[in-house]
């Protein structure tokens, strides 16, 4: 954040946001200017570098802009006194001094004065002169500086600039596409009030609890420390009331992720680490079903009543989303109060319980339409879920397949695979193929994975038979391949369909031959 003087904006029409520094070649050049300056002056005086800073103005480059810039390489920067002559010390002996021999009325009588306290430490009066005001801060001399990129502060400075804007906002919304748990973290940490709602996505309204009162400005540096953790994100917004201090107006703030996102400072967010281990199990055992269903950790909270969940995980498909809860070994306390933010939940939510919880607690919950409670002891069993899954899919499934068969569709092409084909008219390759089992296509032939028409299978067919009088017979692996090179990959089904039957003589495809029964 930026001292208020150095806030720099655009203001129009009640619209109001922050002068943002670009990532062009001229604003690249003044933070170049900046950091090199810093790194070449180690040792030096503080007053030294904001002259530069000083030089920099006077070349024509603005003056907030370049000021904010050294403001935040301050930050990076450590400046110390000279430690050899303590300069409070110091002070105090030359004030004992000049009350034994006598104000300084002269300069014999100033140098007097320093040479006797010089003589005290056993230093040179020189010492005196340069350490007497050491400890002031432009006096402070550079010892350390850790140098950013120029890309980097740029980003700094504009999400400072915009912390500082904050300073004056009176509320806040938000929506993130993650990250919840360091937000509402740090909402809590703040003491801020917020309010959730979910009418076009989520959504949280910030405020403190003064402004329930009156209007004020005594939150907005709260909300400035929460923006960092909700551009932490791809895909965000952000919106603000802004009480601008020098007309008393209300202005409206607005910024997004798509927009704003790249020059404003991220920080690397850790990995999404699992609350347990039966948590990360269940994970890997579902991803690995490849069952259609996308499994998403710590999805958007769910809003139950005033309060908010975070749900563990969100299964989606198609539009379905069903949000899981993990209820594992907690204390009575924690399991009461998430018996009652349970309980105010509108949205379909599965809930595994460990058993050796006391889950007569739960019993409740059990009345609640929209919660499904599991029981586990050391996995999550997957069978249970999936089958609550599919059910919950199950009005999607009819609805497609009856759009497909609704559909008056005419294939021109010789093999149609159903995943293509349900990709683009947006459904389910099951309910393409639902759909085609009671009526296929005229003119094809259902296989497992595709369509394939009858002329194309009449061609295939007269290609192995043509092969099979040449040579006597055909092996499967050779039959495979004339199949291939027709556009089809389902080898047992075209041979099964054209009436072939494979007699094996072990595992290699090689020796196994086809015949007609």
């Amino acid at each position: 954040m930026l001292p208020s003087e150095l806030l720099a904006v655009w203001k129009r029409k009640g619209v109001i946001w922050p002068r943002y520094a670009k990532l062009s070649s001229y604003d690249l050049e003044v933070a170049t200017l900046l950091i090199q300056a810093y790194s070449s002056h180690l040792g030096q005086k503080k007053n030294v570098l904001k002259g530069l800073v000083s030089e920099l103005e006077d070349r024509g480059y603005e003056y907030r802009f370049v000021r904010g810039l050294s403001f935040l390489l301050d930050r990076r920067s450590t400046f110390k006194f000279n430690d050899t002559v303590n300069p409070v010390d110091l002070r105090r002996r030359i004030y004992q001094s000049t009350e034994k021999l006598g104000l300084p009325t002269t300069p014999m009588h100033r140098s007097q004065i320093i040479e006797t306290v010089a003589s005290e430490l056993n230093i040179t009066p020189e010492m005196v002169e340069e350490s007497f005001y050491a400890d002031l801060d432009s006096e402070l001399i550079l010892t350390e500086f850790r140098p950013p990129a120029s890309k980097e502060l740029l980003e700094e400075y504009n999400l400072s600039l915009t912390q500082t804007l904050l300073f004056d906002s009176t509320e806040l919304s938000f929506t993130s596409s993650g990250n919840w748990q360091r937000i509402f973290y740090t909402i809590k940490r703040l003491g801020l009030i917020y309010e959730a709602c979910q009418e076009r996505g989520f959504w949280v309204k910030i405020d403190g609890p003064i402004s329930l009162f009156k209007l004020t400005r005594r939150y907005g540096t709260a909300l400035a420390k929460l923006l960092p953790a909700i551009v932490d994100n791809p895909q965000w917004t952000v919106e603000a009331k802004i009480l601008w201090k020098y007309t008393n107006e209300i202005c409206d703030f607005k910024i997004e992720g798509w927009k704003h996102g790249t020059f404003l400072k991220k920080t690397q967010l850790p990995d999404v680490s699992y609350d347990s281990i039966v948590e990360e199990d269940f994970a890997a055992r579902f991803q690995a079903l490849k069952s259609g269903w996308q499994l998403r950790r710590e999805p958007e909270p769910v809003v139950a009543g005033r309060q908010v969940i975070i749900p563990d995980f969100s299964i989606e498909r198609e539009g379905i989303k069903v949000y899981m809860e993990v209820v594992g070994f907690w204390t009575t306390e924690y399991l009461l109060r998430k018996i009652e933010k349970l309980k105010k939940v509108n949205v379909n939510m599965l809930i595994a319980v460990n058993e050796t919880l006391a889950c007569d607690k739960l019993s409740d919950l059990k009345k609640h339409a929209q919660l499904n409670i599991l029981y586990y002891k050391n996995t999550i069993p997957l069978a249970p879920i999936l089958r609550y899954l599919e059910e919950a899919f199950q009005p999607i499934q009819v609805d497609q397949t009856s759009f497909v068969k609704n559909l008056s569709t005419k294939f021109t092409e010789p093999v149609v695979n159903y995943k293509e084909f349900a990709s683009r008219i947006g459904v389910t390759a099951e309910a393409v193929k639902a759909a085609f089992a009671d009526k296929p296509p005229q003119g094809y032939v259902m296989m497992h994975n595709d369509l394939v028409s009858e002329d194309r299978l009449e061609q295939i067919g007269k290609k192995i038979e043509e092969r099979i009088s040449l040579a006597g017979r055909l092996s499967f692996s050779d039959a495979a391949k004339i199949i291939e090179i027709e556009g089809v990959e389902e080898a047992s089904s075209v041979l099964e369909t054209l009436g072939y039957r494979i007699l094996w003589h072990g595992i290699n495809p090689e020796k196994a031959e086809l015949y007609k029964e």
